[in-house]
């Protein structure tokens, strides 16, 4: 895939694995425009960009629980840059405390990134077609005693991907959705998922001596996605590598 001059928009592109992404998509040659509600930190990591690649970087303010919000998102994206050519649904949360706004960010953010897709690169709107990458996760390909309301949610955009990642809708509107299932990566959220389970004491036992994976390693795996062309495709990614599942 030929990366330059091609528009990605990423949600929750400030901090962990949307960084990296960023980044990535960044040095491939792609414009980026950051959605995430956390401005502040967005605009610290723009800075630490070095000045050749920031030109190449916006930030639109964006509640990807706000079909409204969302919306206005990418029209911003279109008015400046012209066209979307991916949309990476990156945001998600984890919290089995508070889980109603887990599945809000987690499945209605990516319901409302992946509808918007359609309607910004649909080829029949005289779009270019393009790519939706949904971040899952391993937890969404099997079950979860510790973090149910967050396996959930990624079971549901598994689900989901796998539907709108059908050749019934690539045929009509040349987008193609797959999806990303990483493992335990070393992030804020990675640090937060004690206190955030269900039983604190036992999730540390069990977290105690795995591998977790970098920001960048699923960086790479975004990578080998948009490469391999894929549709409806589900990439695990782990510390012994990336395979289609």
């Amino acid at each position: 895939m030929n990366f330059a001059d091609k528009v990605a928009l990423v949600t929750g592109g400030s901090q962990g694995i949307g960084r990296a992404l960023v980044s990535a998509l960044l040095s491939c040659g792609m414009k980026v425009n950051i959605c995430d509600v956390d401005g502040k930190a967005a605009k610290e990591f723009i800075e630490t960009l070095p000045s050749t690649l920031r030109e190449y970087v916006t930030f639109q303010q964006c509640d990807v629980t706000s079909f409204e919000d969302f919306k206005d998102a990418f029209d911003k994206v279109i008015s400046s840059c012209g066209r979307i050519d991916l949309v990476v649904n990156n945001a998600g949360l984890h919290d089995e405390i508070n889980w109603r706004k887990v599945i809000d960010v987690n499945i209605v953010g990516v319901i409302n990134g992946t509808k918007l897709g359609f309607e910004y690169m649909d080829v029949r709107k005289g779009a270019y077609g393009g790519d939706i990458v949904n971040m899952a996760s391993v937890a969404g390909l099997s079950g979860n005693a510790l973090h149910p309301v967050y396996s959930a949610t990624k079971h549901a955009v598994v689900g989901f991907t796998k539907s709108y990642g059908s050749a019934y809708h690539l045929e009509r509107t040349g987008v193609r959705v797959n999806a990303i299932c990483p493992t335990l990566a070393n992030t804020n959220l990675q640090k937060n998922i004690y206190s955030s389970s269900l039983d604190e004491g036992e999730c540390s036992r069990q977290l105690a001596n795995i591998n977790i994976l970098e920001p960048e390693d699923v960086a790479k795996a975004l990578a080998q996605l948009l490469q391999d062309g894929k549709n409806g495709a589900l990439l695990r990614v782990d510390p012994n590598g990336t395979s289609y599942v």
